[in-house]
């Protein structure tokens, strides 16, 4: 009999509470039982009042080795996050030779040639999103630079609030003196002297 592999998520406790999980069940069950499927199931049940991880979807990716035919969620939402998330997952399960179905989502299945088809628009669609917040993250970096807004790491202060000068604690080490008696010199402590040493890969000593 062909494997199938039912995967179920509840991320809440009330979720839970309601049987979310037991009627996502009953919704795979039928799907695999029309197409003659022996289903094993994999399930998530949140343990907090609010519950990001995922250790039985975990397994069942390291399980695949069992070769099931195809991976069945009742919805989508159940199994992926984003979808950038969703998108990644089914690519692995593809390499695999595994199909994906999601029953109450109409035309999310792999194993069939307009699954895969809408698959490959929703694909083209996630790559449009990320050029575009690409685009808009440099745009607004851009504008924030030219208000004279600057990116990368704060100053480094001395105890007593002045900004620390790189280029004294490179001088002060070219001379000869060590990390300690340039802090010493500096007024601050030492550890922002070594950070500054090692970033221009100056021995420490």
């Amino acid at each position: 009999m062909t494997l199938a592999f039912g995967y179920v998520r509840a991320s809440t406790q009330e979720e839970v509470r309601q049987g979310s999980n037991e009627r996502q069940k009953d919704v795979i069950r039928q799907y695999a039982e029309s197409r003659g499927y022996e289903l094993q199931f994999f399930e998530d049940r949140a343990k907090s009042r609010k519950n990001t991880q995922r250790p039985d979807f975990e397994r069942m990716l390291n399980t695949l080795d069992a070769k099931p035919k195809v991976v069945v969620v009742a919805k989508i939402d159940r199994f992926a996050r984003s979808l950038s998330d969703l998108l990644r997952i089914l690519e692995y399960l593809d390499q695999k030779g595994i199909g994906f179905v999601s029953v109450n989502d109409p035309g999310i299945d792999t194993t069939t040639p307009n699954g895969r088809l809408l698959l490959q628009i929703l694909g083209a669609f996630a790559e449009f999103e990320r050029s575009m917040i690409n685009s808009r993250t440099r745009a607004g970096r851009e504008q924030a630079m030219n208000r004279g807004v600057r990116f990368g790491r704060p100053p480094l202060k001395t105890g007593s609030g002045n900004f620390i000068d790189r280029r004294k604690v490179i001088e002060l080490k070219k001379r000869g003196l060590s990390a300690r008696a340039i802090a010493k010199s500096l007024g601050c402590s030492i550890t922002p002297v070594l950070r500054i040493l090692r970033e221009n890969r100056l021995p420490v000593g």
